[in-house]
């Protein structure tokens, strides 16, 4: 292992590491049992109209930012000061790379399609089973402040920033002290657990199964872009049939 406690630059790496696992890890803990604050909705809608448009692209910026700085650029420190990794390492490491990419690709839409018919039988059974999927999404806490057309953007950026963390350098450092099958259920698990934000337990339950999925299309690939693609189209598709379905009054 490379890390040396006795060094203050490796030390920096594990506090920037730390602090994303509590503010994607941590934080959505406390969310789920109530124990932080967020603007609710009627806060948000007290904002003028004049300024409302104002305030989504400074909510969306600032969203973006964070992600970028805490799923991207924390791990890259990481593999600088910890691994000494130049940025083209970096890329080799967590399998962001363009060997492979066309079969990674075309294993990260069937992986897509895949999620979906998983989310759709996980949901039949739920709603048998007599549990209340109407909050199972969480496009609705997405609604309360940006317009579908920023959330669209969100569900395209945010999951190759979370591809990278999760299925990039997560699964990459568990799997080389632990071995794969604990690293795709331990960054399933992660991914689940950051989705407990929103104070519900079905998408986290949802996620970290799609999680164990988007693990091992990254493992039987080798190419990061597998996860991405599958990642984003699911997204895409599971937004564009909760606007359609809500259209038509579903």
């Amino acid at each position: 292992m490379d890390f040396n406690f006795k060094k203050p630059t490796h030390i920096l790496a594990l506090f920037l590491i730390l602090a994303t696992f509590l503010i994607f890890i941590g934080v959505p803990i406390l969310s789920f049992f109530g124990l932080t604050t967020s603007m609710d909705i009627s806060q948000s809608s007290q904002i003028p109209d004049s300024y409302q448009q104002i305030f989504e692209i400074f909510v969306l910026f600032i969203q973006l930012i964070l992600v970028i700085a805490f799923l991207i650029i924390f791990p890259f420190l990481w593999y600088m000061l910890v691994n000494n990794c130049s940025i083209r390492q970096f890329f080799s490491r967590i399998l962001l790379v363009k060997e492979r990419i066309n079969n990674a690709i075309l294993w990260g839409i069937i992986g897509s399609i895949v999620a979906l018919g998983i989310l759709i039988i996980i949901g039949a059974i739920l709603t048998i089973a007599g549990f209340d999927l109407k909050d199972a999404s969480n496009i609705q806490d997405l609604e309360i402040y940006f317009s579908p057309v920023a959330i669209i953007i969100l569900i395209i950026i945010q999951p190759i920033a979370e591809e990278i963390f999760f299925r990039g350098f997560l699964l990459d450092k568990i799997a080389s002290l632990y071995g794969e099958k604990i690293a795709i259920i331990s960054t399933a698990s992660f991914f689940g657990i950051a989705h407990l934000t929103y104070g519900n337990a079905y998408p986290a339950l949802m996620t970290g199964i799609i999680g164990i999925l988007l693990a091992y299309l990254v493992i039987k690939t080798k190419n990061l872009y597998s996860s991405i693609t599958a990642h984003i189209l699911f997204n895409v598709i599971s937004f564009s049939l909760y606007t359609i379905g809500n259209s038509i009054g579903i």
